[in-house]
């Protein structure tokens, strides 16, 4: 065996070790995927929060902790 012929069967056992992992990795992301889903712990956790007091549900714009400014007269 040449060393050209040994180099491409290591490619070739590298690349075959490389699309094992990623299967494996793209079924855990698809596990994780669809426990987001299923779970409203998890969907809740990546809604965006509050600017102004930091709690999930709300808006900046709508936050019930806000002060209320009288209008100046």
């Amino acid at each position: 065996m040449t060393a050209r012929e040994q180099a491409e069967q290591l490619r070739t056992q590298a690349i075959d070790l490389l699309l094992a992992e990623r299967a494996l990795i793209d079924e855990q992301l698809s596990t994780l995927g669809h426990a987001a889903a299923t779970n409203p712990e998890a969907r809740t956790a990546a809604r965006r929060s509050c600017g102004k007091c930091g709690e999930h549900g709300h808006t900046s714009r709508k936050c019930p902790r806000a002060e209320v400014t009288p209008p100046s007269a």
